[in-house]
């Protein structure tokens, strides 16, 4: 939270659209936030490594054309939104790898599950809360999912469930990823979900191709945690 209660609070991240394909434009959004009005946005794009080292490129503006340099790496943008009582950055979740072509046949950058082999894994690349932290058990948990194979690769059709631990909220019934690899679930803090400061409430993650037994075949799982604050 800023120090200053005036100053931008992010209530939903940047995204950017577009493929993630040599030549082709990426366009950011600015995300959601509140605070004291107006509020300003300048956006520096970032090479990602991984899903933990990213480097600013030189870049502004809310736009970005793929480069050849990128081949490889994933974008991602950062948003500074900037008003009289201060600035906070927003980050977005890194674009799939950049490819110097495009994919075939309608799933974008994305390759379906099914045409993972022996020896390939799920991986749940990255897990997002919101809010988060949490601050009440009335308001619904969105919570973004994203799934990739042990190549890098976003994946599609992958099923994915989710269930805290000890389970405090609502458990959705396990869905596909889309094209982008993404699956987004609403679910509801129970009477017991405790909301306290400094406390974090455990989620575990689980991706599988359908059908498949349950300890075997390309399944991938990840612990997860959403802070809370009373």
């Amino acid at each position: 939270m800023p120090a200053n209660p005036g100053a931008p609070a992010e209530t939903a991240p940047p995204e950017i659209k577009g493929e993630a394909v040599v030549g082709k434009t990426l366009t950011a959004t600015t995300g959601t936030w509140k605070g004291t009005q107006p509020i300003s946005y300048s956006f520096k794009w970032q090479s990602c490594t991984s899903s933990t080292s990213c480097a600013n490129n030189g870049a502004s503006g809310n736009t970005y054309t793929v480069a050849s340099a990128d081949v490889g790496k994933r974008i991602r943008v950062r948003v500074l939104a900037k008003n009289a009582d201060g600035d906070t950055t927003g980050l977005s979740d890194p674009t799939a790898t950049v490819t110097s072509s495009g994919g075939g046949g309608g799933g974008g950058s994305s390759v379906p599950v099914s045409s993972l082999v022996a020896g390939d894994r799920l991986v749940v690349e990255s897990v997002q809360f919101n809010p988060n932290p949490v601050t009440s058990t009335s308001t619904p948990i969105q919570v973004k999912i994203r799934i990739t194979d042990n190549k890098n690769k976003l994946v599609r059709g992958a099923f994915v469930s989710i269930v805290s631990t000890p389970v405090r909220t609502s458990t959705p019934t396990a869905a596909p990823t889309d094209s982008n690899g993404i699956v987004i679930y609403s679910i509801q803090p129970r009477p017991d979900f405790l909301i306290k400061t400094g406390f974090s409430t455990q989620f575990y993650v689980k991706a599988y191709r359908e059908g498949e037994p349950t300890l075997a075949g390309v399944s991938g799982g990840r612990l997860v945690q959403v802070a809370t604050q009373g």
